[in-house]
């Protein structure tokens, strides 16, 4: 079997653990503020930036975020700030003023749809399922696991060629 591990990988090839997990994300009130953050504390360059990205939640609600991501050591990070919409999940932690930025969930990606449907469901019969949807040529599933896990848990599938080759790796 082959070693997928994403560590010392750079340029365009899949970034993909032998588990498919690789991503800790933050929500913040503050997005340019967050990244230089992250960038300082975990030796990040730039992220991947899509400021205003109005992207489906759930059959006819959509969210607008600005969203960010980077790859360290193969570990992706994701930074949203939401902004208007179907936000609700990505409000979760932030105060209503001043600024913060906080652990929102640890996010699996998997290579294969079919595997993304198996553990799908079986999250679903497990957690709440807040926000799900087909968007950016993928699919992705937010659980509500912090009753256990104090997070949430996302599940996600993009196919080669996707939005995460152009995330900057470090």
């Amino acid at each position: 079997m082959t070693d997928k591990s994403p560590v010392g990988r750079t340029g365009g090839e899949s970034i993909v653990s032998k588990d498919d997990y690789y991503q800790y994300a933050y929500v913040t009130t503050d997005w340019q503020r967050a990244m230089e953050d992250l960038a300082r504390t975990h030796g990040i360059g730039s992220f991947m930036e899509m400021p205003d990205a109005e992207f489906d939640t759930g059959p006819g609600k959509t969210a607008v975020c600005h969203f960010a991501l980077a790859y360290c050591n193969g570990l992706q990070f994701e930074v949203i700030q939401p902004l208007s919409g179907d936000c609700g999940v990505y409000r979760w932690g932030l105060p209503e003023d001043g600024y913060a930025t906080r652990f929102h969930h640890l996010g699996r990606h998997f290579s294969d749809r079919a595997e993304f449907d198996r553990h799908r469901a079986e999250a679903a019969a497990q957690w709440a399922l807040p926000v799900a949807a087909d968007t950016m040529g993928g699919t992705y599933a937010y659980f509500d696991a912090r009753a256990d896990f104090g997070h949430f848990i996302e599940y996600f599938c993009f196919p080669p060629g996707s939005h995460l080759e152009a995330v900057p790796r470090y």
